[in-house]
């Protein structure tokens, strides 16, 4: 079958290659929204900003009967899906110029960009504020000694990071901080040292309070839900949950030694309806002010409380449960389908450039 006749073509615009590597991505999900797409009628290729031509774009598609991606020229998509993973490769004029032509031609193009954790925390202020830990921008230790006058300890978060990267603790008591990073180093300082040192965290950071989060087997635990746009709206499509290692580490990710824990375990704990309230009520807030949004995960505390909101993450990673991954993909597909209506008749349009 012709690539024309398919609908919709969806390609998934991702990294540029190296070190042997074609393209930079998740080469798994890739094949499995690929395999989707085609079992709909649609086609879904891979492609890098490097192989956008005048009138074509060069992608890949995984061959089954070869085992193997495969270089090919196909017409310009119907919608795009960013997977883009490096906040640099996204900053950059190439790309930036790439998304304002795909948009200016009604492309879908989605999601649009990386979140900054600070401009995300403004943006949910505004209707979601019982749900969000106290926060603010930190630029020098005066910032610090103001935050920790009414607390007694708090996360330092890079503004553009994710996956628990960059993250510190600090605890006060009457002379000192004790200062923890991601891998488990602790250090001492005392206040007034402390004040005359210079930390990362002085640059692009922000200060959230530690809430007194619920655990299990006592260790703390977060959700990690996943909402895709359906209509018009923002639906839950999975809530996986992470356990830390111990009370000690300061996130649950696997890759620092957390593991994963059924949703099940922990369901009487939350309200279903509550989380559905706040993944709809942000998802309406993130498009007002960011623009095209398909997908976001939501990394959340349980308290005695209610939930807290910790963070909300634009380009979701494949998640280890297997029946939220498979949801996922096909729900993912009734998005393609969803934005696509109307816009295979744009292609007459290009070239763009």
């Amino acid at each position: 079958m012709s690539l024309l006749l398919c609908r919709p073509i969806v390609g998934i615009l991702t990294g540029e290659g190296g070190q042997g590597k074609i393209f930079h991505g998740d080469g798994t999900y890739f094949k499995s929204l690929q395999r989707k797409m085609k079992a709909i009628g649609g086609f879904c290729y891979v492609f890098t900003l490097s192989g956008v031509k005048d009138r074509h774009v060069e992608g890949f598609a995984f061959s089954m009967k070869k085992q193997q991606w495969a270089k090919v020229s196909c017409p310009y998509p119907d919608v795009i899906y960013n997977r883009i993973a490096s906040r640099d490769e996204e900053s950059r004029e190439h790309f930036q110029l790439f998304k304002e032509q795909m948009i200016s031609a009604q492309i879908p193009f989605f999601n649009p960009f990386f979140f900054d954790k600070w401009k995300v925390h403004q943006v949910l202020s505004k209707s979601l504020h019982s749900y969000l830990p106290y926060t603010e921008k930190v630029h020098s230790a005066l910032d610090i000694k103001s935050f920790l006058s009414s607390r007694s300890c708090a996360y330092l978060k890079p503004l553009r990071s994710s996956q628990g990267k960059g993250i510190y603790r600090i605890r006060s008591s009457v002379h000192h901080y004790e200062v923890t990073s991601v891998d488990g180093t602790c250090e001492f300082f005392d206040k007034q040292v402390f004040a005359a040192k210079k930390f990362p965290f002085y640059d692009g950071y922000l200060m959230q309070e530690e809430m007194a989060a619920n655990t299990f087997n006592h260790k703390k635990y977060d959700l990690r839900l996943l909402a895709l746009l359906s209509g018009n709206d923002f639906l839950i499509c999975g809530i996986g949950v992470r356990l830390a290692a111990n009370n000690q580490t300061l996130t649950t990710h696997v890759r620092n030694g957390g593991s994963i824990l059924s949703f099940e375990s922990v369901a009487d704990r939350v309200s279903m309806e509550e989380l559905q309230l706040i993944v709809k009520t942000a998802g309406r807030e993130l498009v007002t002010h960011f623009g095209q949004i398909g997908e976001f995960s939501m990394d959340i505390g349980v308290t005695e409380k209610g939930p807290v909101i910790y963070e909300v993450n634009s380009k979701p990673m494949s998640f280890d449960e297997s029946h939220i991954q498979t949801h996922r993909i096909d729900k993912l597909s009734d998005l393609f389908l969803q934005l696509s209506a109307g816009t295979s008749s744009l292609r007459s349009q290009l070239p763009l450039r």
